[in-house]
């Protein structure tokens, strides 16, 4: 007999997310162990920025892996562009909706149900085949699909970015317009305009806007609805 979502989340799914480090093992132990702290204070800066979304902050649960719970999934693309910004090593991306069965605290530690389980299944995705910029599962067989084909081509795009274009697409992302990009990189708005073009910035905003908006019309169940949307997933 399954058991019950936890009262703490009052029934309601939500979104695990867990991120791994891409052959972390293979450093040394002091460079590692600089690693893993440099992980630590990224993670802070992700549960500050991320707060209104995050219904458990992300921790570090193995020296090379964090998890966390989000309420909201529309903020899945920034998250997953912010987790490309991790300087020091490549991170693997698993996601999963669904319920938690044990109460969730400030922190996303001793939380245990499918939401979780499907996260997990998404890393094993990511390490067996190789893929970055997030793995979706737990959304629905069709959802999955488009969701992770938006995931593949925005890591592809960003992937291929140099440091300016790169720099470039991050202070458009923030709201900056290219007079204001131009001041705080120190060059023209000719220049901003022309590595712009070359990033493909309208391409990618479009691209990550869609990606968004299709995240926003899937929501996530209410109280009572849980078992419906076991029912159509499955």
């Amino acid at each position: 007999m399954p058991r019950p979502a936890a009262a703490a989340v009052n029934g309601r799914e939500c979104v695990a997310v867990i991120a791994d480090m891409v052959q972390s093992r293979e450093l040394k132990a002091q460079e590692r162990r600089a690693t893993q702290l440099t992980f630590s204070t990224f993670l802070k800066k992700i549960n500050t920025e991320f707060r209104k979304a995050v219904l458990a902050r992300f921790v570090i649960t193995l020296g090379d892996e964090c998890q966390g719970i989000l309420h909201d999934a529309t903020v899945l693309p920034d998250l997953l562009w912010r987790f490309d910004e991790f300087e020091n090593r490549q991170l693997r991306v698993g996601i999963g909706r669904g319920v938690l069965y044990t109460p969730v605290g400030r922190d996303a530690i001793n939380i245990d149900g499918p939401a979780l389980h499907r996260a997990r299944a998404s890393i094993e995705r990511a390490k067996k085949d190789r893929l970055l910029g997030g793995v979706f599962e737990g959304f629905g067989k069709n959802h999955d699909a488009v969701f992770n084909g938006f995931a593949r081509l925005l890591h592809h795009h960003r992937s291929n970015l140099s440091n300016q274009q790169r720099q470039v697409v991050a202070y458009l992302r923030s709201g900056l317009n290219q007079t204001q990009t131009a001041e705080k990189m120190g060059v023209t708005k000719q220049a901003v305009s022309l590595y712009a073009a070359r990033a493909g910035w309208e391409a990618y905003s479009e691209g990550e806007q869609a990606f968004k908006t299709a995240l926003g019309l899937l929501q996530l169940t209410q109280p009572g609805d849980v078992h419906e949307a076991a029912r159509h997933r499955a």
